[in-house]
């Protein structure tokens, strides 16, 4: 009877199996502690503010203006409104587009220039581009954008 060559063959082929998954096992958490640390970096201010620059105008030219608002420093939102934000940012044009040109930082002030596409809404008017530098300042850890009020 050969049972006890089979239960060899197949508690050797199961112990490989084991070792072969530890490896993977062991090769998956290490990928993962990689990417969980590579998350943990700081990024620069100036990648923190051509991110949250894009976001506010990707908000403003989806009309979500309490997003937007949220952008401003909170100094200007303690002194201005959600209306008066809105009226302020709401104009004679449809913004169809946002493109971060260039960011470049020094301490706690960065100046972001923005590629705005926009279409006039009065007839005749072509559509266009054009680029804007605004300010943005950290405060409390974050980056908001600085409004004149």
């Amino acid at each position: 009877m050969s049972f006890g060559n089979d239960s060899i063959k197949s508690s050797v082929n199961f112990f490989r199996g084991k070792r072969h998954s530890s490896w993977i096992i062991m090769a998956s958490v290490i990928c993962i502690m990689q990417a969980g640390c590579a998350m943990l970096a700081p990024r620069s201010s100036e990648e923190a503010v051509r991110e949250r620059a894009l976001d506010y105008w990707e908000a403003v030219i989806a009309g979500k203006w309490e997003k937007a608002y949220g952008y401003a420093t909170p100094g200007f939102r303690a002194s201005v409104d959600l209306f008066g934000f809105r009226s302020r940012v709401a104009g004679q044009v449809k913004l169809k587009s946002a493109q971060v040109v260039s960011v470049s930082c020094k301490d706690t002030i960065c100046e972001a220039t923005m590629r705005i596409g926009l279409v006039p809404l009065q007839k005749g008017y072509p559509e266009t581009t054009t680029d804007l530098t605004e300010r943005w300042v950290q405060e409390d850890g974050d980056w908001w954008r600085f409004e004149r009020y």
